[in-house]
Order: C-alpha cells, then structure tokens, then sequence
C-alpha cells in the first residue's frame, strides 16, 4: 500500500486529484452537487497530468539539470510514460466536445501559456535566469485551471478574492518546494536560489499574513456559510505551508514537505460531500 501510495506521489496523481477536488470546491460556490460539470474536472485532471508529465520528460532532456527522485522516476518509465501521456492527450481531445465555449476559449488560452512556457523552459538551460520565472508561471497557469473556470459562470467579489487567496496559496506552495530544494541540492536553480533563503522564508510569511488576514476579514463580514468554509480551508491550507517554512528541515526529511505540501489541495474534501 505504502509503495503504491509513494508511486502516486512520484507520478504527481495527489497533485492531479487536489486540483480537481479545489476545481469541485471552486463550483460549489454557485452550483449545487447535481450541476457541476464533470466533463471540464475531467479535462482538468487530465491537462494536470500531461502538464506535469511532459515537463518533468522535458527537464530529463537537459543534461545540467539537477536530478531529483521524481525525476530519475520519469526517466526510469520515460515509454510508459510516453505512451500515458498519449492516451490522456487523447481523452482531452474527446473531451473538449462537451466544453461550454467561454471554457473553451479559456482552455485555448491557458493551453497556449502553457506551451509557450514548456517551450521556452525546454529551451534554456537549468542554470539560466528564466528558470527563476517558472513558479509564478506556474502558479498563474495551475490557479487559471483550477479556478478561472468557474469565476466565469458566476463572478463576485467574494468569489474574486477566494480566487486571488488560491493563486497566493498556489505561489507560496511552489517557494517553499523551492526552498526545500534548495536546501537539499544548493546546486539547483530556482526562485528560492534567485531570492536567498531568508528572503523566501520572509516571502513565505508575508503571504500567510495576507492570506490570514483577508480570509478572516471575508469569513467575518460573509454571510454565506459556504464562502466561509471555503475562506477558512484556505486559511488552513496556508497556515500548513507556513509550518513548513518554519520547521523545514523536519519536513526535509523522506520529501515530507512534498507529501504535506501536495496534500494541502485535498483539504477541500471536509467541505464538497
């Protein structure tokens, strides 16, 4: 079990199903559990997916590129793999046939970013300084996904800052992977590398300040429970990262930061069901 679990990990599975989950938490916000349409969490794990397949069997094609377990994971299984992300191309394709066209329209635009991003990523070595840019681009991407969709069936102020808390939460997640890595192989070059150690955990708690602060704020003058839950899982999924930062080099420990990290996205399952 434990193995199988670990497995999952590596292929980025809990990453793929915490961004459904939030995506299902995100809907909740408008629609009740009869509406809430499969097809598009369906196309959203499945982009998930190859995204982060496609960039880990890129990054593998880089010979400076600092080798991490996940990594010599992919490289291992690079053909089935290969094949994995063929057959979940393919799914997408299908699916986008049941797409409504403002989902659409975001899906193209969002595919877009995406690949530019791949691209130029692929393009530059490990070392150069566009590799400090690829956790705002990515946290930018991963919350157009996860929470653009469904801003756009139903828009408040509200449901705005619930967005704008889950892009912080998204960023303050990757500095502290960041980070971790960082401190486990300070060869690598990211954005934790770009801005030093003190800056990222400094940055790192300023984003729980503001996360906090205006979750409560929002929790307090809300008067709709659902909105609040969500405020207050939010708040919660922060407060962990921060627990993190504080206590890293516990968490360094088996990649626990990884395994508490990515799980913080399946929070929101105390308040779907």
């Amino acid at each position: 079990m434990l193995k199988l679990l670990k497995i999952a990990h590596l292929l980025s599975l809990d990453v793929v199903f915490g961004a459904m989950v939030c995506n299902i938490m995100f809907w909740k916000l408008s629609l009740s559990n009869a509406q809430i349409p499969i097809s598009i969490i369906l196309i959203l794990g499945f982009s998930v997916w190859i995204i982060y397949i496609l960039d880990r069997l890129l990054d593998n094609q880089k010979p400076s590129q600092v080798e991490t377990e996940r990594h010599f994971f992919h490289q291992k299984h690079r053909k089935v793999l290969t094949i994995c992300l063929f057959i979940s191309i393919v799914f997408c394709a299908i699916l986008l046939f049941y797409l409504p066209y403002n989902i659409l329209i975001l899906g193209i635009l969002t595919t877009a970013i995406t690949t530019i991003y791949l691209y130029l990523t692929n393009r530059f070595s490990a070392e150069n300084h566009f590799q400090h840019y690829k956790e705002p681009i990515t946290a930018t991407v991963y919350t157009m996904g996860v929470f653009s969709t469904t801003v756009l069936n139903d828009f408040s102020m509200p449901s705005l800052f619930v967005g704008i808390l889950f892009l912080l939460i998204t960023f303050q997640n990757l500095l502290l992977f960041s980070l971790s890595e960082l401190k486990k192989n300070p060869e690598c070059h990211n954005l934790a590398s770009y801005w030093g150690t003190k800056n990222s955990h400094k940055i790192i708690i300023l984003i729980s300040v503001v996360v906090m602060s205006i979750g409560f704020y929002w929790m307090k003058t809300n008067g709709l429970a659902y909105f609040s839950k969500v405020f207050f899982i939010e708040i919660l999924m922060s407060f962990i990262l921060l627990i993190i930062s504080l206590f890293n080099n516990i968490f360094l420990t088996n990649d626990r930061y990884r395994w508490v990290g990515d799980g913080i996205f399946l929070l929101p399952l105390f308040i779907i069901f």
